[in-house]
């Protein structure tokens, strides 16, 4: 009988990063590797004196063995676009990056 962190391993390759399922490819760095992102788009500034600069934050979820990991504070190009690394951890056998980049 498998563990319970093999059976997670299983879950993440075979579901969570499934092309067919939930990840899609998307070029990380200088790779194309399978991933997951997470979008959100926010106001950049609450006391409302930069309207109209937005926050476009970025989560990635991808397989840990896959890339070599970022550091807070580089810059990440994710499919061309510029992001700066706000976090990373590993979760599970996943590299999880929020990054940020503005808008307007």
């Amino acid at each position: 009988m498998k563990s319970f962190k093999e059976l997670v391993e299983d879950d993440i390759s075979q579901t969570f990063l499934d092309i067919e399922a939930f990840a899609e490819e998307h070029e990380i760095g200088e790779q194309t590797v399978r991933c997951v992102l997470d979008k959100v788009l926010t106001q950049g500034d609450s006391d409302k004196s930069h309207i109209g600069v937005f926050v476009n934050q970025l989560t990635i979820y991808v397989e840990a063995d896959r890339i070599e990991a970022p550091v807070e504070g580089e810059v990440l190009y994710v499919d061309g676009s510029a992001h700066l690394v706000r976090s990373v951890s590993l979760e599970g056998g996943m590299l999880v990056i929020v990054a940020e980049a503005n808008s307007q």
